[in-house]
C-alpha cells in the first residue's frame, strides 16, 4: 500500500468520524488505530526502500540535475509519509484518551518527519 493510498484511506476515515457519526465503541477505535499503525509501517517500509534506492544512486558522481532529482524524490516520499502520519494521528485522536500510546507514537513520527523535511526540503 503506497503512502498516498494510506493517506486517502485515513482521510476518508477521518471524514466519517468527523461527520457527526456517533462515537465509535472502544473496540472499533482499537481496530481502526491498529489498522492505521499497520498501514504506517507499510508506508515506512516504502520510505526505507526509496531511501535505499537514493543511497545506491548517490554512490556515483552526480551533476546538479541528478542531485535535484534525488532531493525531489526524498522530499516527495517523506512528504507523503508526513501527510499519512498526520491523517492517522487525527483519526486516532477522534477515538479518545484510550489511544494515548498510538497518539504518542504518531506525534513522535510526525516530529521526526518534519525535522527531516525542514533540514532538507525547504
Amino acid at each position: 500500500m503506497k503512502a498516498s493510498t494510506m493517506a486517502a484511506a485515513a482521510t476518508v476515515l477521518l471524514g466519517i468520524l468527523a461527520a457527526g457519526t456517533p462515537v465509535r465503541a472502544d473496540e472499533d477505535c482499537d481496530n481502526v488505530v491498529k489498522a492505521l499503525e499497520d498501514a504506517q509501517l507499510v508506508a515506512t517500509k516504502t520510505v526505507d526502500q526509496t531511501m535505499d534506492d537514493i543511497k545506491k544512486s548517490t554512490t556515483q558522481p552526480a551533476d546538479d540535475k541528478k542531485k535535484a532529482s534525488v532531493k525531489n524524490t526524498f522530499c516527495s516520499v517523506v512528504g507523503e509519509l508526513l501527510g499519512a502520519s498526520r491523517a492517522s494521528r487525527a483519526v486516532a485522536g477522534e477515538c479518545g484518551a484510550n489511544q494515548r500510546a498510538a497518539l504518542a507514537q504518531f506525534d513522535k513520527s510526525i516530529k521526526e518527519i518534519e525535522g527531516a523535511i525542514d533540514s532538507t526540503c525547504k
